[in-house]
């Protein structure tokens, strides 16, 4: 056990605000009911759409940093076929996280009838950022995504400080 640290409290608190602004941005989007008309109410969701996607950009470089240095820590602990498999798993998340992506953009497609081209949908001649659509750009496989990436990206600094050392 003494090889387990605590866990970086600032840390996962960033992350806990991360995923309540999914639940904000989520909120403040508004859901197309077929047969009832367009909202009038404007986008309330893009108050707190780009705030997220900043908090999100700082979580993913601070992700990156401390899973470089983590995995530098542990290198000596662990076996190659160990060292291996956080990439390999890091990997296998991005492509999870774009299949649930395509999926939810499909599902929001099929709500709204279409999208912005299409004159049978709900939110035809909107631009590409309004008030049903606000989830596209934050949601949980874009936050799997980012941190994916960001532990992938730490994995190759951390190894290219290891080879430049040897």
């Amino acid at each position: 056990m003494n090889h387990v640290k605590r866990i970086n409290k600032p840390y996962f608190i960033f992350l806990l605000w991360n995923i309540l602004m999914i639940f904000a941005v989520h909120g403040l989007t508004f859901q197309h009911e077929a047969g009832r008309g367009i909202s009038g109410n404007g986008n309330p969701g893009i108050l707190i759409l780009f705030p997220s996607l900043l908090t999100l950009l700082i979580l993913c470089i601070w992700t990156m940093s401390l899973s470089k240095w983590w995995l530098y820590d542990q290198h000596q602990r662990w076996d190659e076929k160990v060292h291996v498999i956080v990439p390999l798993a890091a990997v296998l998340l991005c492509v999870l996280s774009v299949f649930l992506e395509l999926h939810m953009i499909e599902n929001l497609r099929t709500q709204l009838g279409g999208f912005t081209n299409d004159p049978s949908s709900a939110v035809y001649r909107f631009g590409w950022l309004n008030q049903y659509t606000n989830t596209l750009y934050y949601n949980f496989p874009i936050l799997l995504f980012g941190l994916s990436l960001s532990i992938l990206i730490g994995w190759l600094m951390e190894w290219s400080i290891r080879k430049s050392s040897s």
